[in-house]
């Protein structure tokens, strides 16, 4: 795919998605969402990919959610959210807030395993504000932080923003960083990451998330189907022991 809305980086194992409309605050339209999901396979489907990253051009947004004006003019065509959660990928995702992030850019977060923040972002929503219903984002966003948070979000709109600080001490965010430290962060992150057993990576992640679907009775029966499913079938699972035995490097398994 010729990419026009967003830049797609391989290396080390580490795939990064920068949203690329500094000049539109990374606002997504139709084409961004079309490459955020061609992005989203690459992640998916390449097995040298392990761990992935999230980030926005320039140092004032992450992104500034729905393009309003190209939607005002041509309406939504592409309805599918450009997020992990929407394209089934279970590998690892950071997500490295650069700036203010606003609306629909709230998937990436509420979809994101590990949040890094840069001490200037901030956490906005506007569906209200412009006739909108704000209901896609919280049905994550709930799960992630207090209903009174994401209600602020919603009622509140521009008055309602949480702060990067803000959204660490409810537990959204991982860690806050300064500006210049954002993005060395995250590939730090990522790349130790990308030094695990990828398939029990990807494992403990779908069983992590799909849990949240159940109650809790439920929930542990998912993850001990995902826990017998990956000590009988894969070969990570003796390696990584036989490993820490005889205090070696771990041969993972190639995916």
């Amino acid at each position: 795919m010729q990419l026009e809305r967003i830049l797609f980086d391989v290396s080390e194992h580490v795939a990064t998605i920068t949203l690329n409309r500094p000049e539109r605050l990374n606002a997504t339209d139709d084409r961004a969402r079309s490459e955020l999901g061609w992005a989203w396979g690459q992640v998916r489907e390449n097995p040298d990919i392990r761990a992935a990253i999230i980030t926005g051009a320039g140092d004032r947004a992450f992104c500034a959610g729905q393009d309003i004006r190209a939607t005002a003019s041509d309406g939504i065509r592409n309805k599918v959210p450009g997020s992990r959660l929407h394209h089934n990928v279970w590998k690892p995702v950071i997500c490295a807030l650069n700036g203010m992030v606003v609306g629909g850019g709230l998937h990436q977060v509420a979809d994101s395993d590990l949040i890094i923040a840069a001490e200037h972002a901030e956490l906005i929503d506007t569906h209200l504000k412009v006739g909108n219903v704000f209901a896609l984002e919280p049905a994550v966003l709930l799960r992630r932080m207090p209903i009174s948070m994401v209600m602020q979000l919603a009622l509140m709109t521009k008055d309602g923003r949480i702060s990067a600080q803000r959204g660490y001490e409810i537990g959204l965010i991982n860690e806050v960083v300064p500006s210049g430290r954002l993005q060395d962060r995250a590939r730090e992150i990522a790349l130790s990451i990308a030094t695990l057993s990828p398939a029990t990576t990807q494992a403990s992640i779908k069983a992590m998330w799909t849990s949240l679907d159940v109650g809790l009775h439920a929930a542990n029966d998912v993850a001990y189907r995902y826990v017998l499913h990956h000590q009988m079938t894969h070969p990570d699972y003796r390696e990584g022991m036989v490993a820490f035995a005889e205090k070696r490097e771990p041969r993972w398994a190639d995916e």
